[in-house]
């Protein structure tokens, strides 16, 4: 579906029509008009994902559940100024983006608010063209998502960055070779104000030697406050790399993470993991297939403690927005080899 563009001095009535009453009295219907004005453009995407799990996991239930309900409204206040405001209804209403960001160049963004960091390819991936139904184990324990000693802030933060890119070629062909992102965050989270007196840092530069080629490094520091340890502040330090190459109907993505995060409590844990995936889309625009082989060690002090996911996606798309995923991932837990725990998805994704 195209984007929903509600241009300037545009009214939008909203009929509510009365209902008869449940009583059998014979009443007219009443009609009550609203009006709504909008005074600037404004984009509005809007999106849902429908999954199924089964497990092979005993204790696991089976079923489904919302994964996620979105709604993106984008706009510009001038031709160099925009915001965007990104709301997440399932599971609870939450603000997931608000933003403002100021473009007077292309090699100079400036991004304040709340916002995705920097230092994850994986996390930096909208739910609008992701490749699996599942995020990395990397992205999920080390960049702020769901199973992160820190909390789930869905990948983001609060702060201000610098960003931009640079391109070369003829004025009619130019591509991209060098991006960057700089930023500053509280290092508390999403929708809170900061917990401590100290900020983080974080940064990624991305170089692309050759058209559709793209390495990248990427680096945070900062401190925060565990689930575990809410009274203890904890140092944290991400660093990783990353390689991106599209090629006619083939994808291929791998990427490196590694964390340590230190405090009385932790000590100093030492966490890293790597994921590689391949692509292909033998129906250009309805069918795309990948594998991934996803790698994540939660204490790389402790030996046979690694956790690997051999996944296999096949994705068919209604439309560009549009689509649904099937996904099986045998799962194998060093040191407890006989513990089933395969776990098969089915997402459907409706969007605009």
């Amino acid at each position: 579906m195209n984007n929903l563009n509600a241009t300037v001095g545009t009214f939008i009535l909203i009929h509510i029509v009365g209902l008869k009453s449940l009583c059998a009295q014979d009443l007219s219907t009443q009609i009550e008009t609203y009006s709504l004005k909008v005074s600037q453009a404004i984009e509005l995407r809007a999106l849902t994902h429908i999954r199924f799990q089964e497990f092979q996991d005993e204790a696991k239930i089976d079923g489904f559940d919302i994964r996620r309900a979105r709604l993106d409204f984008r706009g510009e206040v001038s031709p160099k100024i925009g915001y965007r405001l990104q709301l997440e209804l399932a599971g609870g209403p939450k603000i997931l983006d608000a933003t403002i960001v100021c473009k007077p160049y292309e090699y100079l963004n400036v991004n304040i608010g709340q916002s995705k960091t920097p230092y994850c390819y994986d996390n930096l991936y909208s739910p609008w063209t992701l490749l699996s139904i599942s995020r990395t184990q990397i992205d999920n324990a080390l960049s702020g998502r769901e199973d992160d000693l820190y909390g789930n802030q869905n990948g983001r933060d609060i702060g201000l960055s610098l960003s931009g890119k640079f391109s070369t070629g003829p004025e009619d062909n130019k591509r991209p070779v060098v991006e960057y992102t700089l930023g500053v965050y509280n290092g508390a989270g999403i929708n809170v104000a900061d917990n401590n007196k100290e900020k983080d840092f974080g940064a990624a530069l991305r170089v692309s030697p050759v058209k559709n080629l793209w390495l990248s490094g990427r680096f945070y520091s900062g401190h925060g406050i565990t689930i575990a340890d809410p009274g203890i502040t904890t140092d944290r330090l991400r660093y990783g790399a990353d390689l991106s190459y599209h090629y006619d109907d083939f994808i291929l993505e791998a990427e490196y993470l590694a964390g340590i995060d230190e405090s009385e409590s932790l000590a100093q844990l030492k966490r890293h993991g790597f994921y590689v995936t391949l692509g292909y889309t033998p129906i250009d625009e309805k069918l795309q297939v990948l594998v991934r082989l996803d790698n994540y060690d939660p204490n790389s002090e402790l030996v046979k403690n690694s956790i690997n996911k051999y996944i296999l996606v096949a994705s068919w798309f209604f439309n560009k927005t549009s689509s649904i995923k099937l996904e099986y991932a045998v799962v194998h837990e060093e040191g407890k080899e006989n513990m089933p725990n395969n776990i098969l998805a089915l997402q459907f994704q409706a969007a605009l």
